[in-house]
């Protein structure tokens, strides 16, 4: 077994260790996800995830694999258990992001397809970064943050460095550090 594989194992661990935390805090109420974001997170796992296998990303693909599952088992738990409160920059997010699927769809070239993947997915986090704003309490500050190693092992266990590879997993772990320091801040300005 070679070093990038253990690696890529770690991060697969600390995915599954990721879900089962922000799972087991959505059926205990103590958070509340946003629909949109994960449906949309979903949905852009798989085709990063394509795009990864096909440039050869190797063990660090597995990862991404892993948050496919683990994106639309959030997603269909917060139809039930999550956020309810939707605004119309929710709706103009989630429609933009969903629009934007068939432009990657037409791209056939897989650099572009993960900038625009990346953009949407940046696009898709603004439900879920206003509703943790505004509730900091009811996101899973843990879940995060345990997710952001998840990503940082995923990179570090690629098999190539290409910007088609690397870009993707590098905007999702540059979002979750800009939302946990913003999760950390507003708990102490937001009583529970």
């Amino acid at each position: 077994m070679s070093g990038k594989e253990i690696i890529g194992g770690m991060a697969v661990l600390f995915g599954i260790a990721s879900g089962v935390v922000y799972l087991w805090q959505i059926y205990t109420h103590a958070v509340k996800p946003h629909s949109f974001s994960w449906i949309v997170w979903g949905t852009l796992a798989v085709i990063s995830f394509a795009a990864q296998w096909v440039e050869g990303a190797g063990p660090g693909a597995w990862s991404m694999g892993l948050s496919v599952l683990l994106c639309f088992t959030i997603a269909a738990s917060s139809l039930f258990h999550g956020e309810k409160s939707v605004t119309r920059g929710d709706w103009i997010a989630f429609i933009s992001a969903l629009l934007a699927i068939p432009v990657w769809r037409m791209t056939r070239d897989p650099l572009w397809a993960v900038v625009i993947v990346s953009c949407i997915d940046a696009v898709a986090f603004y439900p879920t970064f206003r509703k943790s704003w505004l509730r900091p309490h009811e996101e899973g500050l843990a879940a995060f943050s345990i997710y952001s190693l998840q990503v940082f092992l995923s990179i570090v266990a690629l098999k190539r460095y290409t910007l088609t590879i690397v870009l993707y997993p590098a905007v999702i772990l540059f979002l979750n550090l800009t939302l946990i320091p913003m999760l950390i801040y507003r708990r102490s300005k937001v009583p529970a």
